[in-house]
């Protein structure tokens, strides 16, 4: 349930019920670890309140309002296929903020704890279905912490490869980013200070974990074994299958299953292009087109970006019916037995079957565009706009 008067959120919002609604489904362990924070959560709001009140200004509102657009779920799925038509390698960015949502969801369903008051705050917010999920931790503040500490330390690693000026301006732009999408949280009243500190928290740690597993998880997926993608699939079906289950109605889970939906594209695509004759095995450069702005000028370099934009459009718009038509059949086959669950109704995704057709199918579709984005080089040679 929720409310498009955001002036006063307290009667809708996830994470407000009675302690012992909580406690009684909660385990032990779950409950403990909810209450210590959500002491934390609600020593905040006066001061969260000051925040907003002194920093008030009419242009302010416009710009954090709008920039948090930049970081969110659909701002990335619509845009991370641009740097790989390219030629730029992106796969780093794309695990980082795929499991940087994954996590923040998870975290956010399994400790159950509430935006901040409204009132006293004021939540300012282009998204309404946002406002619906729990606080903590804040997706935002992962998603700008992870993007800031991966690209940074690809700039430091790098130095030699930049001038210092602009070594200086691409690390002023990648702060500015991350210091608008954290503090903007707490400006629109959407997040308080312990739910953007475990959301840099989450950010960091992905970017750590990709760093550390990038060369044995890239090698494995460019073996020749069909074992790889089955492994990968099942990995990530896994981790949306072992999702804790929110307490109330939180819609996070469905940008879960968007992400994974992504990661599973992404390493299937990439396993075929590392065992085709398209290209040669070079880890770096898998999954990004080749491209030279001086070989193919600026006319192919927009048809490029216009082809491909088109291309994920039309999928976007024709997957769903296509693969709901598809799976619908062979479904209701295989989960003859379950009909009864499957059947019950719920508005949260979260709170149904793992294994029902709509997630299967919208796994399916964020599945196909990171796949096509991959494969668009194969396209573009079809159509004269690859280098030769």
């Amino acid at each position: 349930m929720h409310t498009d008067d955001l002036t006063s959120t307290s009667k809708y919002d996830a994470g407000l019920q009675s302690e012992a609604y909580y406690r009684a489904r909660m385990n032990p362990l779950q409950f403990k670890l909810r209450s210590m924070l959500l002491r934390l959560v609600q020593r905040e709001t006066p001061l969260l309140s000051k925040i907003q009140k002194s920093c008030y200004t009419d242009w302010l509102d416009i710009y954090f309002t709008y920039s948090a657009n930049l970081g969110s779920h659909t701002f990335y799925v619509l845009c991370l296929p641009l740097p790989v038509w390219f030629g730029f390698s992106y796969r780093d960015l794309v695990y980082v903020l795929g499991l940087g949502i994954f996590f923040t969801g998870a975290v956010k369903d399994y400790l159950c704890l509430p935006r901040p008051r409204c009132p006293p705050l004021v939540r300012k917010t282009m998204s309404h279905y946002t406002s619906q999920e729990y606080g903590c931790p804040s997706s935002h503040s992962a998603n700008a912490s992870g993007v800031f500490s991966l690209l940074s330390y690809h700039i430091l690693a790098n130095l030699d490869s930049y001038k210092a000026t602009t070594a200086m301006l691409l690390m002023l732009a990648l702060f500015l980013y991350f210091a608008s999408m954290v503090f903007g949280r707490i400006y629109c009243g959407m997040h308080g200070i312990v739910d953007v500190m475990v959301g840099i928290l989450i950010g960091t740690s992905t970017v750590i974990l990709r760093l550390i597993t990038k060369t044995s998880w890239d090698s494995f997926l460019t073996n020749n074994s069909v074992l790889a993608p089955i492994i990968a699939v099942g990995v990530y079906y896994a981790l949306l299958y072992f999702h804790p289950l929110p307490i109330d109605h939180c819609p996070c889970f469905e940008d879960s299953v968007a992400f994974i939906g992504v990661l599973m594209g992404l390493d299937i695509g990439f396993w075929l292009l590392a065992n085709s004759s398209f290209e040669a095995a070079d880890l770096e450069y898998h999954g990004s087109c080749k491209y030279s702005l001086e070989q193919l000028g600026y006319m192919k370099s927009a048809l490029r970006l216009a082809l491909g934009v088109s291309i994920l459009a039309i999928w976007k718009t024709l997957a769903k019916p296509l693969l709901t038509h598809i799976l619908k059949p062979i479904h209701s086959r295989v989960f003859a037995s379950q009909a009864t669950k499957l059947n019950k109704p719920s508005d949260c995704a979260a709170l149904r079957p793992r294994y029902e057709l709509p997630l299967l199918v919208r796994l399916g579709v964020y599945s196909g565009i990171a796949f096509i984005a991959v494969w668009m080089d194969a396209i573009y040679k079809y159509v004269g706009l690859a280098l030769d």
